[in-house]
């Protein structure tokens, strides 16, 4: 007759929890983070050469892959949603792996395993025997108040006649891992923060006594009221600086002060640098009407003219007149490939050519004096006197405050871990002929400080109890991995203490 086998029922898991297990595993996965890291290193690799000639110089070997290197200059890749998707992704995993440690680190702190083995005692390096004529209890009790004395948390449990010894101190000191790990989510989160909401303009031009909208959201304008620059002898500018007003939306003053390089000025989270400089002009055009249309300063050197490439140039917008107008300074070095200056002007003079946008009108020009004006397309355009810009980056990052947390808790949390070890030291005390032999060994097998607190100890021993602790140092290669020797349980050979200054690992023979 068959026989029938009663299996245990396995419990059903519900689909919910299938699911969570399977995402928690893969927040947990050091393959996935691997994967996550290469990712977003490859994403910061684009975003840093976007702001390069590299690019360039790709298209220039591969023609094909001008469209894409065209992209690729206008993708803002660290404000990009891809690469906020994987800077949360990385603050998710390393949130998870924390959590799933966790546990695992409070209860080595709080209930760790006592008793040990022989053969680990053997295997340790170093490790020591200590005989004493008192009762196993005596010399156990004799140990512990050493042990105490030296700021050591000491749990004993018994196991036959031996008497298992556990003793660490900074057990807290494990707890530091959680304000690095927090730190590292910080960073990320700042990342996120800063992508998302912050911004960064490289290039805000601001003549000499004219103002410009940051934007951004920000609701400010910068007004350079003076710039100011320094030349070395060999014409080479030593220092430059302006003097700026910011003015909120209400054309309120809101911060007055001074930037220059290194030395930003900032207001409510905006940052405001000094980058560069260049020339300028003032111009003052009015309609035929005697409407005011631009009265304030041109920059100039940004935009390239191909009447003369080599000469600073501006362009100017009138759409209120239907114009656009290019104005070009003269040539700066006419050494330099004199063949291109076909305007030959003379300091002083700026170059205006007005350009209507209806391109069935006639596209009129002029050279005009500095203090004079010129009739062009039914505008008069007065030079009014040459000035210089101030080209400045303005950025705002929110995310900086969480940088400041993230970099407290990341140095206290490493300061915590490397300053305050734990040190861990197991024993046996078991009885003898003549009373009872202790083993100690330290947990600190490459750890050079844990070895020599170690030999304090034994010291401290010494000194407090009058006996001579017989130090031991191990051949790693005559241990299996569990510390056991695979010739069984062979009592130690005697050697002899060493100062805590040297070395542990010179063999006994």
């Amino acid at each position: 007759m068959a026989q029938l086998s009663a299996r245990p029922r396995v419990a059903q898991r519900s689909p919910l929890e299938i699911g969570v297990d399977r995402v928690w595993r893969f927040f947990c996965s050091v393959r996935a983070a691997v994967y996550e890291i290469v990712l977003l290193a490859l994403l910061v690799l684009i975003g840093t050469l976007g702001n390069s000639s590299v690019p360039d110089g790709i298209a220039d070997v591969l023609p094909f892959t001008a469209p894409l290197v065209r992209e690729w200059y206008a993708w803002d890749v660290f404000h990009s949603l891809p690469f906020a998707a994987i800077l949360t992704l990385l603050a998710v995993a390393i949130t998870v792996c924390t959590i799933n440690r966790a546990p695992a680190i409070w209860r080595a702190i709080a209930n760790p395993t006592v008793p040990t083995s022989h053969g680990f005692l053997r295997g340790a390096d170093p490790s020591a025997r200590m005989v004493s004529t008192a009762t196993p209890a005596a010399f156990g009790d004799d140990l512990i108040g050493v042990l105490k004395a030296r700021r050591y948390r000491v749990l004993t449990e018994r196991r036959g006649d031996e008497i298992h010894v556990y003793a660490d101190k900074n057990r807290y000191a494990k707890l530091g891992t959680f304000p690095f790990h927090l730190a590292l989510i910080l960073i990320l989160v700042g990342g996120i923060v800063g992508a998302r909401f912050g911004f960064r303009e490289q290039e805000v031009i601001v003549p000499e006594g004219s103002t410009r909208a940051i934007g951004n959201g920000t609701g400010l304008s910068i007004h350079v009221e003076r710039f100011r620059d320094t030349y070395a002898e060999s014409g080479v500018a030593q220092e430059y600086s302006s003097d700026i007003v910011l003015y909120n939306e209400d054309g309120e003053e809101v911060r007055r002060g001074t930037t220059t390089v290194n030395h930003p000025l900032t207001h409510d989270g905006v940052v405001i640098y000094q980058a560069s400089f260049n020339q300028a002009v003032v111009l003052q055009i009015t309609d035929a009407a005697g409407r005011v249309l631009f009265d304030e300063g041109l920059d100039l050197g940004i935009y390239q003219s191909k009447t003369n490439p080599d000469a600073p140039a501006g362009r100017l917008d009138l759409p209120m007149a239907g114009l656009q107008l290019n104005v070009i300074a003269p040539d700066n070095n006419r050494v330099n490939a004199p063949e291109l200056d076909d305007l030959q002007l003379r300091p002083g003079e700026m170059y205006v050519k007005a350009i209507p946008t209806d391109p069935t009108k006639a596209v009129t020009a002029g050279i005009v004096r500095q203090g004079e004006a010129v009739d062009l397309g039914g505008l008069s355009v007065r030079f009014v006197r040459e000035t210089q810009f101030s080209l400045l980056q303005v950025a705002r990052n929110p995310g900086i405050p969480i940088f400041l947390l993230a970099a407290v808790l990341l140095v206290g949390g490493l300061a915590v871990t490397f300053y305050f070890p734990h040190r861990r030291v197991r024993g046996i005390v078991s009885p003898a002929p003549s009373g009872a032999v202790a083993a100690l060994a330290p947990l600190a097998k490459r750890d050079w400080s844990g070895q020599r607190d170690f030999h304090r100890l034994l010291e401290e021993v010494a000194n407090r109890l009058g006996i001579q602790p017989e130090v031991h140092a191990s051949d790693e290669s005559g241990f299996d991995r569990d510390g056991a020797r695979p010739d069984g349980d062979q009592p130690m050979q005697p050697g002899r203490i060493r100062p805590a200054a040297t070395a542990s690992r010179a063999r006994t023979r």
